[in-house]
């Protein structure tokens, strides 16, 4: 008996020094790492081109500039060297020459040459499938890659796209890849379930203790040395337990509203924390869109009727905490294009009964829900569920549109089933442009109407009879002045005809412990992802 509660006490002994082990090594983390926090683990790898048959959450994507660079950057609405030094464009638009960066390597020490950009620009149309143009439009004219000399490639394209240079500038599709890690026809090994293989300043080598991944420098990184060695994601699901680790030193930094809700935002600044917001270009516009295929949104009136309806100003202050700010246009005027002038639609609730009684839709019974012809005025909004902030909004969107006896209850779905739900039509949909740096090309290129079951901003020129013929002639001209005129009429067309209603323009937050991290610096172009690099230490 004296035998076995001898070795009893010793497993526990073991079993608190391993414990105790464990918390000194959190506690006892170097000045020179940190630690982030998601809701969901990189099982789904590190490629950085993702899809929805890739990654149904798209989560990684807001690490991959960590990893990964591409030929030219967009930073603070130019286009600046990456990976290129220097480019050319010939004078029909269909050629673009790269030269590169010399002395560039990729993590696992393969060079970064031309024959690389080649491969990783060729391989982009194999990878993306279905998905080729919805994220930027030049990859669907590459035509041929040429290979000049080792630093020198060609892009040639079977027609000009005057949004081609910022495209290259996307991580998705456009980071360079090791050639390692490509299968010979082009598909990706499941060497990047495991590892990164980019030119940027961090890697990872497949470092996992449980629910954390470890990521380190990259020692080949061409670039000034980041200041932080490593960084660890902590996967914690819950964002309200994400908030309290963050409270208690466990996570340094967070970033994006995907993380932090504007209350929380907001408390944690009074508190003394870092507390940062995006500046510049708006990352997103959020909107509303509506089926003018069928009643009731077939009818002006009654899209109108919504505009005066929702009340922006009242959203933006007590759901975005004044921090996104009323939009009146579905793109920032901010954006190459963009600054066309629109009058705005104020709230003004007796003019959007006003406009719906003088349609026909009235409250025969008292019920408060309007009808004509023998049907109700009702629906849903069709959203993307995962955040606590979005479903406030949609509740209130719900409300005001109830006041004015429109009867529309929210939809949440996952976001595959969002999109298979949307292409069946829904009356109402909630959703949000690509964002900063698609924005505004590929946004304005998927306006398509032949894109109607995929992508909600599609409805923007259903309404146009040559709508597709009006966006193909866009995506094929250099000529400045037709560019700015097409947009003119989009814009004006989207506005005048209320096909989409734009609600808020976003920014970004972030928050960090001061007692390590002396300053942020938003990714720029991308401010929702996190930019370890951008980090400074105390």
């Amino acid at each position: 008996m004296k035998k076995n509660i001898g070795w009893i006490l010793a497993a526990l002994m073991m079993l608190v020094a391993a414990l105790s082990g464990c918390s000194r090594s959190s506690e006892e983390q170097a000045p020179d790492e940190i630690t982030l926090s998601e809701s969901w683990d990189f099982s789904g790898g590190f490629y950085p081109i993702e899809t929805l048959v890739v990654n149904t959450n798209f989560g990684p994507e807001f690490y991959m500039s960590n990893f990964y660079e591409t030929l030219v950057n967009y930073r603070n609405g130019e286009i600046v060297p990456g990976l290129a030094e220097s480019w050319d464009i010939s004078d029909d638009g269909k050629v673009y020459t790269f030269h590169l960066r010399q002395n560039v390597k990729f993590s696992d020490g393969t060079p970064f040459d031309a024959e690389a950009v080649k491969r990783n620009l060729e391989v982009i149309p194999i990878n993306l499938g279905k998905y080729n143009g919805y994220f930027g439009t030049v990859s669907t004219r590459f035509e041929q890659i040429v290979v000049v000399d080792a630093n020198t490639v060609e892009v040639h394209l079977t027609a000009p796209y005057y949004g081609g240079l910022k495209d290259f500038s996307l991580l998705n599709p456009m980071a360079m890849v090791s050639p390692n890690a490509f299968h010979e026809d082009g598909s990706v090994k499941d060497t990047l379930k495991t590892v990164t293989l980019g030119t940027g300043p961090y890697m990872y080598r497949g470092d996992r203790d449980g629910n954390i991944y470890t990521f380190v420098r990259n020692p080949h990184y061409w670039g000034e040395p980041p200041e932080v060695e490593r960084f660890h994601v902590k996967v914690i699901p819950d964002n309200h337990a994400r908030l309290l680790a963050f409270r208690n030193g466990e996570v340094d930094l967070l970033v994006g509203t995907r993380q932090i809700s504007f209350d929380g935002f907001n408390e944690m600044k009074a508190a003394g924390y870092g507390a940062l917001v995006s500046e510049g270009e708006a990352n997103y516009t959020r909107f509303l869109a509506f089926d003018v295929s069928k009643a009731p949104f077939d009818d002006l009136n009654v899209r109108l009727a919504v505009s005066y309806a929702i009340d922006k100003m009242s959203i933006v202050q007590n759901i975005f905490a004044g921090i996104e700010t009323r939009a009146d246009s579905i793109l920032d005027p901010a954006l190459p294009y963009c600054d066309v002038q629109l009058v705005p639609r104020i709230y003004d609730r007796q003019q959007a009964i006003a406009l719906l009684e003088n349609a026909g839709w009235v409250d025969a019974d008292g019920d408060g829900v309007r009808e004509k012809d023998g049907v109700m005025l009702k629906g849903e909004i069709l959203y993307i569920k995962g955040d606590p902030m979005i479903d406030d909004l949609i509740l209130v969107l719900a409300a005001q549109l109830k006041e004015i006896g429109m009867e529309m209850k929210g939809n949440g779905m996952e976001k595959m089933a969002f999109h298979a739900e949307y292409a069946k039509g829904v009356a109402i949909t909630l959703y949000q442009t690509y964002g900063n740096p698609w924005d505004p090309h590929t946004t304005i290129s998927n306006m398509k109407p032949d894109l109607k079951n995929d992508y909600p901003a599609a409805q923007a020129l259903a309404l146009v009879k040559n709508g597709n013929d009006i966006i193909q002639r866009l995506n094929v001209t250099t000529d400045e002045k037709e560019i700015r005129k097409t947009y003119h009429f989009v814009l004006s067309e989207i506005h005048d005809k209320a096909t989409l209603l734009p609600i808020s323009y976003t920014r970004e937050l972030a928050l960090h412990n001061t007692d390590k991290i002396k300053g942020y610096t938003f990714y720029a172009g991308q401010p929702s992802h996190f930019n370890v690099a951008g980090i400074k230490l105390k």
